[in-house]
C-alpha cells in the first residue's frame, strides 16, 4: 500500500519533497516532566518549521530525533494538536538521579512456614519523587541482597504511609 503526502494547494508531494521537508524539521521547548519509573523521566518539546499544508504531522514528529543530555531519542509517542503544535513525548532513561529511588534496610520474616523451602524478606523504599506512583516506583526500583538481584519488588503495599517492597524466594535453609 502506497501512502502519498498531500499539499493542499498543489496535490501530492513527491517522496524527495517529503524528505527535503522533513530535515528542516526540529525540536523546540525541550521540557523535562515528572518522574515516570526508576531513574527515568519524562520529556516533551514541539516540532517547528512544519509546514501548514505538510499533513503527515505525526509520522514526521515519530522520525525525528532529539537529543537529550547528549544521546539522541526518538519519540515514544506524538501529538498533533493542530497546526504549529505538534508535542513529541520521551521517557529517558539515563539514571535521572531526581528519579532514583531506592531500598533501604529490609526484614527478614523467616521461612514463610516449616519445610517451604522459601523466605520472606521486606524492603522499605526511600526518595520517591514527589508525585511519583509509588507503585511503579516499588515494581521498578532493583534491589540486591543475599547474593540475589532483583528489578523490583514482587509484591508492594503501603504501610502507615511508608511504601514497602516484599519478596518471597527459594531458600534451602527453609526446608
Amino acid at each position: 500500500m502506497f501512502a502519498s503526502v498531500f499539499n493542499t494547494r498543489n496535490g501530492p508531494l513527491d517522496p524527495e519533497e517529503d524528505e527535503r521537508l522533513r530535515l528542516n524539521m526540529f525540536w523546540t521547548d525541550l521540557t523535562s516532566h515528572t518522574c515516570m519509573t526508576y531513574a527515568t523521566r519524562e520529556y516533551t518539546a514541539r516540532l517547528v518549521n512544519v509546514p501548514s499544508y505538510y499533513n503527515r504531522r505525526v509520522e514526521a514528529c515519530m522520525a525525528t530525533p532529539v537529543k537529550i543530555h547528549g544521546v539522541e531519542y526518538m519519540p515514544k509517542w506524538c501529538e498533533d494538536h493542530g497546526q504549529y503544535n505538534v508535542i513529541g513525548h520521551w521517557e529517558v532513561d539515563q539514571h535521572e538521579p531526581d528519579c532514583a529511588s531506592y531500598w533501604i534496610w529490609y526484614k527478614d520474616f523467616g521461612c514463610t512456614s516449616f519445610g517451604s523451602g522459601q523466605r520472606r524478606i521486606e524492603h522499605y523504599l526511600e526518595n520517591i519523587p514527589c508525585g511519583g506512583d509509588w507503585k511503579e516506583f516499588c515494581a521498578t526500583t532493583p534491589v540486591s541482597f543475599r547474593g540475589m538481584h532483583f528489578t523490583g519488588a514482587q509484591i508492594c503495599f503501603k504501610n502507615n504511609g511508608a511504601t514497602w517492597g516484599h519478596w518471597v524466594f527459594d531458600d534451602e535453609s527453609c526446608r
